[in-house]
């Protein structure tokens, strides 16, 4: 009678140990490529919202000072293309008691970020900008505008009303605008409550961290006794330096702004837990370190992202 052969029971223990770290480690390399791929994907999705929403943005911002009486941008110019205080607006206009500490460029309200080595959150700023088209179209919101129409709009981070998040987690840009004829003869409201600048507005860039902005300035009167000098002002600091200007007798004068330059940090869509994305973030922004504020929930991709923006219709002598 033939003898039978097969595996013995310790051999078929081997075996099955051997099969089942095999299947470990293609199981770890599966998730691993998912992760991997997950985390490329919101990467991707976030650079693509970031680039549409800022080049949106620039689209509008470039035309500041367009088809105004002077090429000049700065505090306390008429008609200028960024509205610092209410001398920059039409002198018939009727503004709301509290235009010049709520609807000017200036740091405004808490963003999800803090500077590093502070304790409270950091400011978003809020950007005002003023132009004449060229010809018919449409403004940030959307609305039609006309070639003899003033433009006013109003750039700032808000709370998004939609989701079920949390209100850190739903900070969106937005921008709201308003509009005024360029020759008033008598006083007009630039509109009321919560129409125009001083509504909500339209979300332009959902999950944002902070927003923030500086001028390009230029200061002297180009002679040799007194060159031009050039240097990057915060929102905050030209703001302080134009609120000094017109407290002053006689008035006092603001750098020339020749550029703007747009920070965002932004989040992904959805949080990960991926180690390596870590509740203490650090990004370099305008030569200042930000990093996520203490509560703030879960872990999210992050990008910052800038544009500068040359302020064609501010240079030259136009007047």
């Amino acid at each position: 009678m033939k003898k039978q052969t097969g595996f013995t029971m310790i051999e078929l223990m081997i075996t099955i140990a051997l099969g089942l770290v095999v299947v470990a480690a293609a199981l770890m390399m599966l998730f691993s490529g998912q992760k991997n791929v997950a985390l490329q994907k919101s990467s991707a999705s976030l650079q693509d919202d970031q680039n549409f929403g800022l080049a949106y943005i620039a689209k509008n911002v470039r035309q500041a000072n367009l088809f105004t009486p002077s090429a000049e941008v700065k505090a306390g110019t008429r008609y200028a293309g960024i509205v610092f205080n209410a001398e920059n607006l039409d002198s018939n206009l009727m503004l709301v008691s509290d235009f010049k500490t709520k609807y000017v460029t200036q740091a405004s309200n808490a963003s999800n970020m803090k500077v590093k080595g502070t304790t409270s959150a950091t400011n978003n700023d809020q950007l005002v900008v003023q132009y004449r088209p060229a010809e018919a179209g449409y403004d940030c919101e959307g609305k039609v505008i006309g070639p003899t129409t003033y433009v006013v709009e109003r750039y700032f981070v808000r709370t998004d009303t939609n989701g079920g998040r949390s209100a850190d987690e739903r900070a969106a840009l937005a921008c709201a605008s308003s509009h005024y004829s360029g020759s008033l003869t008598a006083a007009q409201d630039l509109e009321t409550g919560t129409n125009g600048i001083y509504g909500s507005g339209q979300i332009l860039m959902q999950r944002v961290d902070l927003f923030k902005v500086r001028f390009l300035t230029q200061s002297g009167a180009g002679t040799a006794s007194s060159p031009y000098t050039y240097r990057y002002m915060t929102a905050a600091e030209y703001k302080t330096a134009a609120d000094a200007a017109v407290t002053t007798t006689p008035v006092g004068n603001t750098p020339r702004i020749l550029a703007i330059q747009l920070g965002v940090i932004a989040r992904a869509v959805d949080p990960t837990t991926e180690s390596s994305v870590t509740t203490t973030q650090e990004f370099n922004l305008f030569g200042q370190t930000f990093v996520q504020k203490e509560g703030f929930p879960s872990r999210y991709i992050r990008t910052p992202i800038v544009q500068t923006i040359a302020l064609r219709n501010a240079l030259g002598d136009r007047s």
